[in-house]
């Protein structure tokens, strides 16, 4: 019994062990199969972020490749700029040596002219010496004279005979003289207006807002209409308010105070609560920055020209010209336009430039303040000159550019021309529709006043006036007094930009048949 015991305990021995190494199995086969399973989960986990790295890392390595393209792109395109100014400077360099080239020879051919002529005149010289020679003994012989009495008559002869041949060549010498001095001056302003960077913006005496919503256009309008009625006020700008566009139309002839009402109604915009004594400190300080703004407009205007050691209140002075139009153009522009035609015209002619383009840009700075001083912009330019230690040349610049004084230096001469071809030229300036047609009436009212007219046309847009007369009641004397009494009407009675040309026709024709 007890060997049967020790039997059944062995066998129970033997079956936990293989039950516990079966146990022991299923558990290394479990962790053999999570450690597989961990093991493919890191291994596509790396893969997923190894190819996230490499996606990372091919973006960027595109976005690189991008802004480097981009700056190759640029660098090129600034190479080309570059190519391109460097092109079209050496082309003006060419053409100002050229240039320069012919007027060496025609100063070389003008020598060599003036030793021929130099040689002719030695050699009349001695053919004139041998005539009065010749003169004399011939008077002697057969008028029997003494030697000093022909001397005397022959001298007195030769005298009439060279003031005649003095005045031909006088004649002669001023035709071909305006003549070439015409083709000079037209090549000349040719020449500056290619060169004077040349503007045309055309200026309304009107300025037009929209209003993004009607909460803006509230504000604007304010209760019963309190703080558009202490805009007005302040400003001193009618404001019309179209509802149903939302637009508002700013009215006035004062560029400066519309400037400063469309800034404070921007403003105003963006004021949650408002009231016309924040309109007031809205318009305050609208008026501070506008001054800015006009400040910086001068100094704008001397940097482009450089100019220097100019005065600071005449520097502010320059900028209100911004404010300021004449038959639509901006006087600022025209300032600095005339400025760079009178520049180039000094250069050509051998003037001071620096000088002339200072002139050029205070010849109407008595605009800047006309407005608000009882004198012609003339003499108040005159008067700012004066006060700010300018160049003599610069005032007598600035008093003689419409010709009410003499012009006494070349470049007061230059200046007015610049002015005259600012205003005339082409898409410098715009009138209305009525001020036109008034102002065509005007001056063929002028002409069909004096006897003799038979007709009279205002052509070219009013900058000529063609004056038919009847041919059977003038003559080709009376006809140039004509034209200069109509020209001289013209200048007292009508207002216009640039120049008027008046041109008297007289024509008589007769005809006849043979039948």
């Amino acid at each position: 019994m007890f060997v049967v015991s020790i039997i059944i305990l062995l066998i129970a021995v033997a079956i936990g062990f293989e039950i516990r190494k079966i146990e022991h199995q299923r558990q290394l086969k479990i962790a053999h199969e999570q450690a597989q399973q961990t093991l493919a989960k890191a291994e596509a986990e790396g893969k997923a972020a190894a190819q996230k790295e490499h996606k990372k890392g091919r973006a960027e390595t595109l976005a690189y490749q991008e802004s480097i393209d981009q700056e190759i792109t640029t660098d090129v395109k600034d190479n080309e700029r570059k190519a391109t100014w460097l092109d079209q400077r050496d082309q003006v360099l060419k053409e100002k040596e050229d240039l320069l080239n012919r007027r060496s020879d025609n100063f070389k051919s003008k020598q060599d002219a003036l030793k021929d002529d130099k040689s002719a005149l030695k050699e009349i010289k001695q053919q004139a010496e041998g005539l009065i020679g010749k003169r004399e003994e011939t008077l002697e012989e057969t008028a029997e004279m003494s030697k000093a009495k022909a001397k005397d008559y022959v001298l007195d002869q030769t005298s009439r005979d060279l003031k005649e041949e003095e005045k031909r060549v006088v004649r002669n010498t001023e035709t071909e003289y305006k003549s070439s001095s015409e083709k000079e001056a037209k090549n000349l302003i040719s020449h500056a207006i290619e060169h004077s960077g040349i503007r045309s913006h055309v200026y309304s005496s009107n300025r037009t807002m929209e209003v993004p919503n009607n909460e803006a256009l509230g504000k604007i309008i304010g209760n019963s209409g309190q703080n558009v009625r202490a805009l007005e006020a302040l400003t001193g700008i009618d404001i019309n308010i179209d509802d149903q566009k939302r637009m508002i139309t700013l009215n006035g002839y004062d560029p400066m105070r519309r400037e400063i009402a469309k800034r404070a109604m921007t403003q105003i915009v963006q004021v949650n609560r408002i009231n016309p004594d924040i309109v007031e400190q809205i318009v305050n300080q609208t008026v501070k920055s506008v001054d800015e703004l006009i400040r910086g407009f001068g100094e704008q205007a001397i940097n482009e020209l450089n100019i220097k050691n100019m005065h600071p209140d005449l520097i502010k002075l320059i900028g209100r010209m911004h404010f300021r139009t004449s038959y639509g153009q901006n006087i600022l522009d025209h300032s600095i336009e005339a400025a760079n035609l009178a520049g180039v015209f000094a250069a050509e002619l051998g003037e001071d430039v620096n000088l002339a383009k200072r002139a050029g840009l205070l010849h109407d700075i008595g605009k800047a303040i006309d407005r608000d001083v009882e004198a012609t912009h003339v003499e108040l330019g005159v008067e700012l000159a004066t006060k700010y230690h300018e160049d003599p040349v610069v005032i007598n610049a600035i008093a003689s550019h419409h010709g009410d004084v003499e012009a006494k230096y070349v470049i007061s001469d230059l200046v007015a021309a610049a002015d005259a071809i600012s205003g005339a030229r082409q898409g410098a300036r715009s009138e209305s529709a009525a001020d036109y047609l008034q102002r065509i009436s005007s001056l063929e009212g002028i002409a069909n006043q004096y006897p003799g007219v038979q007709e009279s046309y205002a052509i070219q847009a009013g900058r000529e006036l063609r004056v038919i007369v009847k041919p059977n009641q003038t003559s080709d004397k009376s006809i140039e007094k004509l034209a200069g009494n109509v020209k001289d009407q013209i200048e007292q009675e009508v207002t216009y930009p640039g120049q008027v040309k008046v041109t008297v026709v007289r024509k008589l024709q007769v005809v006849e048949y043979a039948g």
